[in-house]
């Protein structure tokens, strides 16, 4: 199972050079979280505007990922692995963590800070 970031959610929303291959990723299926589909919202909102923001992100509550509501145990997850994983950010580390728990091989995103954990970076 791929764990999809939130760059990826975004970026298959709004004209840009990976537009395509992150709608294919997304159609592919996977999983993602709650915090992710803020985030892609903040991105394409300031890229593109707000209507079009609540659209793809109101798209991507209908699609085929399957979408975790990240909760306490998720953040105490998350702070137990602080000392392991420091060179993510929290809530980087809060998506990895996610991403660990539902045992997820992979994770889509572009950014490297995931590059050399345990599970492979795929962009």
């Amino acid at each position: 199972m791929i764990f999809i970031d939130s760059n990826i959610l975004a970026y298959a929303f709004y004209e840009n050079e990976n537009i395509k291959r992150c709608q294919e990723l997304i159609k592919t299926g996977g999983i993602t979280d709650t915090i992710n589909l803020i985030e892609a919202y903040n991105i394409i909102e300031s890229e593109v505007n707000e209507e079009y923001a609540i659209k793809s992100i109101t798209s991507l509550l209908k699609s085929n990922l399957v979408i975790v509501e990240v909760n306490i145990n998720y953040v105490f997850e998350a702070l137990k692995r602080r000392s392991k994983y420091r060179k993510l950010k929290f809530l980087d580390l809060v998506h990895y963590v996610t991403a660990l728990l539902h045992e997820c091989d992979e994770i889509a995103s572009f950014d490297r800070d995931f590059d050399g954990l345990e599970l492979k970076r795929i962009n």
